[in-house]
């Protein structure tokens, strides 16, 4: 049945049981004012249960009933999902507190993970920011800047990552 209310969205939370990110702040009756991080999490929950039934269908024994335990609880899993996450692709995010933006929402998920982050502005211009740099607040050695990375989101937010001093991102944390 489709979610049509936030009082069904929040419901539809509760069924997931996380303790703590976006699903435990909805569950707890919490509507976001900006729905990126909600949309990235129900992402991940998608993903992750097309890799769960892909594995349940690589079985030696497909009558095994634990298995098929499995195929049930995965299918209300991602049943769950897809709804709360059709709920959540028409909600519109509060503009003044809105992350959703590719930059914001990768500064805000950097400094959930205690990444020092600041913003990077054209020479030229320095009232519009046009890059994030996170990296490392460690002292640099030798009079050198210490390791990090520019993510330069002027052109697109698919700009790509340029790498300094051997700093590799291993992805966003979700």
């Amino acid at each position: 049945m489709p979610i049509t209310t936030p009082d069904r969205a929040v419901e539809a939370a509760r069924f997931f049981g996380e303790h703590t990110g976006p699903l435990a702040t909805l569950a707890t009756g919490a509507v976001p004012r900006c729905f990126g991080r909600l949309r990235i999490r129900l992402t991940d929950l998608r993903t992750d249960a097309l890799a769960t039934s892909v594995m349940l269908g690589l079985s030696d024994n497909p009558d095994d009933p634990l298995e098929e335990l499995g195929r049930q609880e995965l299918a209300e899993i991602t049943s769950h999902a897809a709804d709360l996450s059709a709920w959540v692709q028409t909600q519109r995010c509060q503009a003044d507190v809105c992350e959703c933006r590719a930059d914001r929402l990768l500064r805000a998920l950097l400094e959930d993970e205690l990444i020092d982050v600041q913003s990077g502005y054209r020479p030229a211009d320095q009232s519009r920011p046009v890059s994030l740099m996170a990296g490392y607040s460690a002292p640099p050695s030798k009079g050198e800047r210490p390791p990090y990375v520019l993510i330069d989101y002027r052109n697109n937010s698919a700009h790509a990552v340029r790498l300094h001093r051997g700093w590799r991102p291993a992805g966003v944390p979700g």
